[in-house]
């Protein structure tokens, strides 16, 4: 209810006017206190895009293993004695390692040696046998007889035919012919088997002096099993039976492990697609960088030298075996090595830091900086990613601004602040590199033995990168980067 007081009325009426006039100002100045606001420009890092020689690499995880490695066995029954080398030490070819009690095998060979010397006696004496002699002599003396006797015969027949001998004297003569012919005859069967007797008793005489020797070589070996010598250079294991025990006991005993470490051998499984071009590099020499449990870069080059001649099925990778020097024993069997394979290079090739390029659900693509300063989004159609760079095989042109650092921050049209950075900066030695497929099919490739019509890309400001393959220490790997495909 209003009250009828008229100074009350005009109270009343005064507020609300003061109260519109209130409203109105606060209005007017929220709307000069709070004007559009237009951000500035976001601040990226970009690099200008640029044409490089780098090598193609492959990259393959392997196991070093021994190139040469020997279990020393007893081959010999007996104590063991003695031990000429400290465990886990290196040894060289022919050192003494083992020794087993060699008193039981000094006298196998004295009694092998003796029995040698008694088959020898009774061959010298077989070869000097005249029995033989002694029957050719005998037959010769009985042929003369009966030519004696049938001189005697012809004789008696002639006086008999002259009728001035009696037939007596003829038949005494005839008899005696006959008598010594059939000597004659025995003393040559004589004579043929005493030539048979002599000639086996030889032969059997040479069988007991080649039985004899045969014990002696085996008295001789047995002897010498009980020296056990390194037959290779390597490191030598621990001792597995102390010395005292006796060994060799119904099976040759298995006593120490000798592998040698320099060179050393190892193993990758690279796929089967590089099967024909790995074989031809085989044959010019393969070099392969090791990085062993993804840290250490080994300092000494390691080559392939042999190519398996099947597929594993199961894995569609075939083995590929390589050495390297060890002298320092840095590498041991069974290390988890990288082993990372120069196989060419991309020649003159489009390339940007790979932190530039990014994957999304339409594709790779990396956002631009025209000439106004606004961001644009290019698709690419990336090769390799070496040493920290992404080769391209279409997309960009040389000069071209990519962005490379604030990439998150900007959206295609925007309006940016570009601070350029060189674009070598951003080449990092040692890099992992990735696994695409296509590295081989891109125009840019050059592999050694490649077509002959392949070209160079037309030079640009930029120099070749070097080698990334090191000749001594280099640093280790750095880890994959986020945009990296692996």
């Amino acid at each position: 209810m209003f009250s009828s007081n008229p100074t009350a009325k005009g109270l009343c009426l005064s507020c609300t006017a003061l109260a519109l006039l209130l409203a109105a100002g606060v209005a007017g100045c929220r709307a000069t206190a709070e004007p559009e606001r237009i951000p500035p420009p976001a601040p990226v890092t970009v690099v200008a895009v640029k044409k490089m020689t780098l090598p193609i690499v492959v990259d393959r995880i392997g196991t070093t293993r021994a190139l040469a490695d020997v279990t020393i066995r007893a081959r010999v029954k007996g104590f063991l004695t003695e031990q000429h080398f400290a465990n886990g030490g290196n040894v060289k070819k022919g050192q003494l390692l083992l020794v087993i009690d060699e008193a039981p095998y000094k006298i196998q060979l004295e009694h092998a040696t003796a029995q040698l010397a008694t088959a020898d006696a009774a061959l010298r004496k077989a070869s000097a046998s005249k029995q033989l002699e002694v029957s050719k002599a005998k037959v010769a003396l009985d042929q003369a007889q009966l030519t004696l006797d049938e001189i005697e015969e012809r004789r008696e027949r002639s006086l008999i035919q002259r009728k001035v001998a009696a037939q007596e004297e003829l038949d005494k003569a005839v008899a005696q012919r006959k008598k010594t012919a059939a000597q004659v005859e025995a003393d040559s069967a004589d004579l043929d088997q005493a030539r048979s007797d002599f000639q086996t008793d030889i032969e059997t005489a040479k069988a007991q002096v080649a039985q004899a020797q045969a014990q002696v070589d085996d008295a001789k070996l047995n002897l010498g099993y009980c020296r056990m010598v390194a037959p290779i250079d390597g490191r030598i294991g621990e001792l597995k039976v102390k010395v005292g025990n006796l060994v060799g006991d119904g099976q040759a005993t298995e006593l120490v492990t000798i592998q040698q470490l320099d060179p050393m051998g190892f193993d990758l499984r690279p796929a089967a697609r590089y099967v024909p071009l790995a074989t031809r590099l085989l044959e010019r020499g393969l070099e392969i960088k090791l990085t062993v449990e993804g840290e250490r870069v080994h300092p000494y080059m390691g080559k392939a030298i042999f190519i398996d001649n099947s597929v594993d099925a199961t894995t569609s990778t075939f083995l590929v075996r390589g050495e390297v020097r060890n002298p320092e024993g840095l590498l041991l069997p069974g290390d988890y090595i990288e082993g990372t394979m120069i196989l060419g290079e991309y020649a003159q090739a489009v390339v940007v830091p790979e932190q530039g390029v990014v994957r999304s659900q339409e594709g790779w693509r990396v956002m631009i900086v025209d000439a106004e300063n606004k961001v644009d989004v290019v698709k690419v159609d990336p090769v390799d990613s070496v040493k920290g760079m992404r080769v391209l095989d279409s997309g960009l042109a040389v000069g071209q601004r990519v962005i490379v650092e604030g990439i998150q921050l900007v959206r295609q049209g925007q309006k940016v602040d570009p601070t350029e950075a060189p674009l070598e900066s951003y080449i990092r030695e040692g890099s992992r590199i990735s696994s695409l497929d296509r590295r081989f099919s891109s125009a840019v490739t050059r592999m050694p033995g490649g077509p002959p019509d392949a070209k160079p890309a037309p030079d640009s400001d930029a120099k070749a990168a070097p080698d990334p393959t090191p000749k001594s220490p280099a640093p280790a790997p750095s880890s994959p980067s986020p945009s990296q495909p692996r």
